[in-house]
């Protein structure tokens, strides 16, 4: 159904209830007009104006008429629709009453009989266009009619032609103004019911919107309780709960509630990144107040940084690459030199074992200054990935024994992936690159540490976000806070023959394949590594 029919059906619906709403309150003026007819019939100071030419038939009718009305209070209250035949009925009920009522009390000169105008506005008020004027002739013909029947059956009383004519006037008059006021209420009723259908429509749409976006919204006071909060946002900041849209009782994380409070006490200060959870991705928060007064609340936009970072990386990546064009240029032709001269040098048998040694050190700097400057080419020549799905639990047995194979010293790997059909998107040729010096180290610090070179390969899905993980674990001593903090700048090693770029590229390559490699840091023993991939795909 369309948005017009939707709210011609509701704008209907409300102006049935109004009607019914209506008619109960001129039943109850009915029921009291009759009581009040009643009880001044039978009051002596009111009965010498009250039914003086037929005080019989004026009793009778008001009282059939205050027991029809209270029959009708008890309808009314149980009716939840209201049909206009009903309506028609009823005001030319009253119309014909209020005429008999006129009639027995010396006709239309007695003033009973203007009592009709409020019959005729009632009916204007809940029923409009030609019924208005219906019922203003009804009850221009029921006044004229009194008058005739009197002229008739008593000749010798006078005759009010002229003032049921006026009155008469007056009914069609009070119908076209009524029906004049009444839609010009109508016409804003239904324009006032339009907008509201319309900001209604518009709020939803809003939210719609806001919980569709992939910036995280938050609002929220200064005392960090949360109003309001997006899909978005709860992915970021890892929220995961059974009432999604009760935020009664929700405060905003630690980490975000302590750059709330630095951006309230500095609002010119840019707050720095955080992460909710070692894998969750790094967050930046910035805020806005939603109005210029104290205590407003806060309007709060959470970004995903690692976009930032990555195009940080790639103006980083554009400098290295002028580097390395000039290191080719300037260091790899002397290097080369350098070496081939140690090499012939090594050659000589008249070389004494001192001066041999040093021979020895200067080819073995030569070859590590070397490996550093293909590393940095290598980087800086680096293809933009090719994405493809790949089945994880195979892949990963192809991985093992091709890496097994091309190692000097095999490693003993335990792979475990859960579900067994697991598939991630991602380059495999730039994947293989990735596992390959995460466990080149694991096995190095594995077998310094227990005696044996052993890797841990476990893939699963993150209980919260359900996407994809694989985790590289070694068996080695672990990391320390201090060096955990700088694992990931280029060229920071703890190692002498390391050149520092191993974790930097395999983060690097990550961020290219929308991955994200983070080092958890609670892994109770050893190093944990783990690899978060951007979608879940599990093969039929």
């Amino acid at each position: 159904m369309d948005k017009p029919s939707v709210f011609n059906r509701r704008h209907t619906d409300t102006r049935n209830h109004q009607e019914l709403r209506l008619l109960r309150v001129l039943n109850y003026y009915r029921l009291v007009l009759s009581v009040v007819l009643i009880s001044g019939y039978f009051n002596e100071a009111s009965k010498i104006f009250l039914g003086l030419e037929r005080p019989s038939l004026f009793l009778i009718t008001s009282v059939c008429y205050g027991l029809l009305n209270l029959l009708l209070v008890f309808i009314l209250r149980h009716q939840h629709e209201l049909q206009p035949q009903q309506i028609i009925a009823n005001i030319s009920i009253d119309i014909i009453v209020l005429g008999i009522l006129a009639y027995t009390n010396g006709g239309v000169a007695s003033g009973l009989g203007n009592l009709i105008i409020f019959a005729v506005a009632a009916g204007s008020i809940l029923l409009r266009g030609r019924y208005n004027l219906m019922f203003a002739a009804l009850g221009s013909i029921v006044l004229i009619l009194i008058e005739v029947y009197r002229a008739v059956t008593m000749p010798d009383s006078p005759v009010h032609y002229l003032h049921a004519g006026l009155l008469g006037m007056i009914l069609f008059a009070t119908a076209l103004f009524v029906q004049h006021i009444s839609s010009r209420i109508q016409a804003s009723e239904t324009l006032a019911a339009k907008r509201a259908t319309d900001i209604v429509q518009l709020e939803k749409m809003n939210r719609l919107i806001i919980q569709r976006m992939r910036t995280g919204i938050i609002v929220s006071n200064a005392m960090g309780q949360v109003t309001m909060m997006n899909e978005a946002a709860r992915e970021l900041l890892d929220i995961q709960d059974s009432t999604p849209n009760d935020t009664s009782t929700r405060s905003l994380p630690a980490a975000l509630h302590k750059r709330l409070q630095l951006w309230t006490q500095n609002p010119q200060q840019r707050t720095s990144p955080f992460q909710t959870s070692p894998e969750g991705p790094e967050v930046q928060a910035n805020f806005a107040s939603l109005h210029q007064k104290e205590n407003s609340n806060i309007l709060i936009f959470l970004e995903d940084s690692t976009k930032a970072i990555q195009q940080a990386q790639q103006l980083k990546l554009a400098s290295l690459g002028q580097l390395t064009a000039s290191i080719a240029h300037e260091i790899r032709n002397p290097l080369g030199a350098i070496s081939h001269a140690a090499q012939l040098l090594d050659e000589s048998e008249t070389l004494s074992a001192a001066d041999r040694r040093l021979s020895d050190i200067i080819q073995q700097h030569t070859l590590r200054m070397n490996d550093t400057i293909e590393n940095v080419l290598e980087l800086s020549r680096r293809h933009a990935p090719i994405p493809q799905q790949v089945e994880l639990a195979s892949w990963l047995k192809d991985f093992v024994r091709s890496f097994n194979e091309t190692e000097n010293r095999p490693g003993k790997f335990e792979i475990q992936v859960t579900p067994e059909h697991l598939q991630v998107r991602f380059d495999a040729s730039q994947l293989q690159q990735v596992l390959s010096n995460l466990c080149q180290n694991g096995l190095r610090y594995s077998l310094q540490n227990t005696g044996q070179a052993i890797i841990h390969l476990r893939a699963g899905l993150l209980p919260n976000t359900t996407q994809p993980y694989l985790d590289i674990i070694d068996e080695g001593p672990g990391i320390d806070s201090s060096t955990s903090a700088r694992l990931f700048e280029p060229f920071y090693t703890t190692e002498r023959s390391g050149t520092g770029l191993g974790l930097y590229i395999s983060r690097e390559l990550c961020q290219a394949n929308n991955a994200r490699l983070n080092h958890i840091a609670s892994y109770p023993n050893g190093c944990c590594f783990r690899i978060i991939f951007p979608h879940q795909a599990i093969a039929p």
